[in-house]
């Protein structure tokens, strides 16, 4: 699920040629780490606001707060926030992780 005003970059602009201004930067001027896919996996909630940086993974159930910048990849079932985006808490205990799983393979 995502909330309004999410943004996904998954690349960048060069800023490394000494005497180029940015605005004069082509796409063979850009480094090979300048690109990065983003990957978002399932039962994921992405707030409002929230903006995605390159080469980030969002991994299974994770929750991502209104408003925040994640620079950096998750990890599952936990719950993120802020600027820079960090993990806040788990978002079950070990058991009910367990449990949702077991409940979530019955479905399938």
């Amino acid at each position: 699920m995502f909330g309004p005003n999410v943004t996904i970059r998954g690349g960048n602009h060069g800023s490394h040629i000494v005497g180029k201004y940015m605005f004069d930067y082509v796409n063979a001027d850009k480094l090979e780490t300048d690109d990065q896919d983003v990957f978002i996996e399932d039962d994921v909630w992405v707030g409002t606001n929230v903006t995605i940086l390159k080469g980030v993974t969002i991994r299974k159930g994770t929750i991502i707060a209104a408003g925040s910048v994640v620079a950096k990849s998750t990890e599952e079932y936990a719950v993120y926030g802020g600027v820079p985006a960090r993990k806040l808490k788990p978002r079950f205990t070990d058991e009910e992780l367990t449990q949702h799983k077991d409940l979530l393979n019955l479905k399938n």
